[in-house]
């Protein structure tokens, strides 16, 4: 009995290749795309006391510093953490919505390292700071309006540093100007600082699994 020998047709196996590579692309992209969209969606995530139907609503922070408008930063940054998990945060008071409230408790700043004896001119004994270490503090409280209950409270903290202006340090080049300008690099600082506590605070809020 003779047997005829299969012969593949032109480019059949070209085509075959190109499905193959297709399938696999598809498959490896719907991965991706299943763990790439967790990111997005992780209200599930979130510890049972945080679950509400309702939204949570974040009041502007209580300020206990003296840094006047310092509480918006650390509130604005609250918010758009919340947001960008997908959390649904109301710009009001709205029945069965719980209330995450914060209060601002510290924030210091003070010389963390000095130039020199003597620097640009100074008397021997003088020395300059060159860098200023800010820290912030503060307290977050979800509560329960209906019932007044605080069902989640915790203290977070941050710290950073910012490098202080040396050049002006004579009575002739103005010193008065250094004093403004060291607070505006201070509160440059302060959006980082939220910045790093309100990761913080949402590591807290979600399960670890």
């Amino acid at each position: 009995m003779n047997r005829r020998k299969y012969a593949p047709k032109p480019n059949e196996g070209k085509q075959e290749g190109k499905g193959r590579i297709l399938f696999a692309f598809l498959t490896s992209w719907m991965v991706w795309g299943l763990a790439s969209g967790c990111g997005y969606t992780l209200s599930h995530r979130l510890k049972k006391n945080f679950l509400s139907d309702r939204g949570v609503f974040v009041p502007v922070m209580y300020n206990q510093t003296e840094e006047v408008g310092a509480e918006r930063v650390f509130t604005d940054a609250l918010v758009r953490q919340l947001q960008s998990w997908g959390e649904v945060v109301l710009s009001s008071r709205e029945k069965g919505a719980l209330e995450l409230r914060g209060t601002l408790k510290n924030l210091d700043y003070a010389p963390s390292a000095y130039t020199a004896p003597g620097f640009g001119g100074m008397e021997s004994y003088r020395r300059a700071p060159s860098q200023i270490g800010v820290s912030a503090t503060l307290l977050l409280e979800l509560i329960d309006p209906n019932t007044g209950k605080t069902l989640w409270a915790d203290t977070f903290s941050d710290f950073r540093r910012v490098d202080t202006p040396t050049v002006r340090t004579f009575d002739y080049q103005s010193p008065s100007s250094v004093p403004l300008y060291t607070q505006s690099l201070i509160e440059s600082t302060y959006q980082d600082l939220a910045d790093d506590i309100m990761r913080d605070v949402y590591d807290d809020m979600v399960e670890v699994f």
